[in-house]
C-alpha cells in the first residue's frame, strides 16, 4: 500500500444527519443534494463515541472538553491490534509495545514518542472511570492504523488489515469546502456512497493528468478507489484514495453545461416532441439548491444516456416508472414544471415490466 493509501486515513470528522428531516447542514446545501442524508456540521454533542476496531465494536469513547477529539480506551485498542500494554501504577502510564513498535502514553501527558521522536496530538491521555482514554488520532498518528471518524462513530482498522475496492459511479453531490470534503457518487439521497477525500487523495482526469477535487462537477462519472470498510449509516462513508474521471474530451461535449444542476427522482412522463424529440418528466428531489425538484428534460442527439457504470443505455429504457438523474444547465423555461435540456441522464432503476404470462 502506498503513502497515499495509508496516510489518507487522518482523521475525518464528517458529522452524519442520521436523523428525518432536512439531511444535510445548512452550510453544505449549496452544494449537496438538498434532500440528501449526509453530513452534517456538528452532531457530536454529548452523545457516546461508538467504536470499533476491526469490525469488532469496542468499548464506547467519548468527545473531549473542547468536542474535537474522539477518546478511545486505551487498552481495547491495543488488545485488538494485537499491542502488548504493561501497565505502571506509580506514574499512571502505559507502555506499548510490537515488533519495533514502542511508546509510553502517560496520564495527562500529551506527548507521544514515534520513530524515538516526541510528537504531541493536541489532547493528553485521561483517565475515566478507571479507564484509561487516548485521542482517536493516537491510533493513526502512534499506531499507525487506519483511523475514519463519522458522526459519533469512529472505525479504526490495523494497517494490514486495510483492504481496497475500485467502484465506478456519477457524482451527484459535492463538499469541498472546510476541512471535511467529500463526493457523493453512485446514487443521491440515501443511496449511493460518500467518499471521504483528505489532503492525500489523488484526483486525476480521464488522460492522466493531476486534477483537484474543485474541478469536479456533478454529473461526472469516476472511478474510486476507497477503503473496504465504510460506516453503516446511509449512505455509507469511508475513506477514499483516489478518484479517476473517466469521462473524456469527446464526452465531455458542448453540451456539458458550465453550471450543472441535477434533479433525482422517477420518470413521471415520457413523450415524444413535435420534432420527434424525446421529453422525460421528473419528479423527485432536487441535488443542488437551485434546481427544481419537478423538470422536465429534452433529450437531444448530444445527451449522454447511461448508467452508474458510465455504461450506455438506449433511450427506450427511459420509460414511465424508471428511477434516474437529470442532470442539465441553469437555463430553464418560465414554466411550471420548467423545461430545459438533459447533459446528462443516469438510469438507476428500469420502470416495472410487467411479468409475461
Amino acid at each position: 500500500m502506498n503513502n497515499n493509501m495509508k496516510k489518507v486515513s487522518a482523521l475525518m470528522v464528517l458529522s452524519l444527519a442520521l436523523g428525518g428531516g432536512a439531511a444535510y447542514a445548512a452550510n453544505l446545501d449549496s452544494i449537496q443534494p438538498v434532500n440528501s442524508t449526509s453530513v452534517s456540521a456538528d452532531s457530536k454533542g454529548t452523545e457516546a463515541v461508538k467504536v470499533s476496531v476491526n469490525g469488532a465494536p469496542m468499548t464506547d469513547g467519548y468527545w473531549n472538553k473542547d468536542g474535537q477529539e474522539p477518546m478511545i480506551a486505551l487498552r481495547d485498542l491495543t488488545e485488538a491490534l494485537g499491542i502488548e500494554l504493561k501497565w505502571n501504577k506509580e506514574n499512571k502510564s502505559a507502555e506499548l509495545t510490537k515488533g519495533t513498535l514502542w511508546t509510553i502514553v502517560t496520564t495527562g501527558k500529551d506527548q507521544y514518542s514515534v520513530n524515538k521522536m516526541l510528537l504531541k496530538l493536541g489532547t493528553a491521555p485521561e483517565i475515566t472511570n478507571g479507564t484509561l482514554f487516548v485521542p482517536a488520532s493516537f491510533a493513526d498518528k502512534v499506531l499507525h492504523a487506519q483511523v475514519n471518524t463519522t458522526g459519533n462513530q469512529v472505525t479504526i482498522s490495523s494497517e494490514e488489515e486495510v483492504k481496497t475496492v475500485t467502484e465506478r459511479g456519477v457524482i451527484t453531490g459535492i463538499n469541498s469546502e472546510g476541512k471535511y470534503q467529500s463526493i457523493h457518487i453512485g446514487g443521491a439521497g440515501t443511496d449511493g456512497i460518500v467518499l471521504n477525500v483528505g489532503e492525500d487523495t489523488v484526483f486525476k482526469s480521464a488522460d492522466g493528468k493531476d486534477i483537484k477535487l474543485t474541478d469536479l462537477t456533478i454529473g461526472m462519472n469516476v472511478e474510486a478507489e476507497h477503503s473496504e470498510i465504510a460506516t453503516l449509516s446511509l449512505p455509507p462513508q469511508t475513506p477514499t484514495y483516489k478518484v479517476t474521471v473517466l469521462d473524456t474530451a469527446a464526452s465531455e461535449s458542448e453540451a456539458q453545461p458550465k453550471e450543472v444542476l441535477g434533479t433525482a427522482g422517477t420518470i413521471e412522463n415520457v413523450k415524444t416532441t413535435e420534432n420527434n424529440g424525446t421529453q422525460i418528466e421528473i419528479s423527485g428531489s432536487r441535488l443542488t439548491e437551485t434546481a427544481p425538484d419537478h423538470v422536465i428534460l429534452n433529450i437531444s442527439k448530444d445527451t449522454e444516456l447511461v448508467n452508474h457504470q458510465g455504461e450506455t443505455i438506449k433511450p427506450e429504457e427511459l420509460t414511465k416508472g424508471a428511477k434516474v438523474i437529470g442532470f442539465y444547465s441553469p437555463v430553464l423555461t418560465r414554466s411550471l414544471p420548467p423545461i430545459g435540456t438533459a447533459w446528462k441522464v443516469v438510469i438507476e432503476t428500469p420502470a416495472d415490466q410487467p411479468e409475461a404470462k
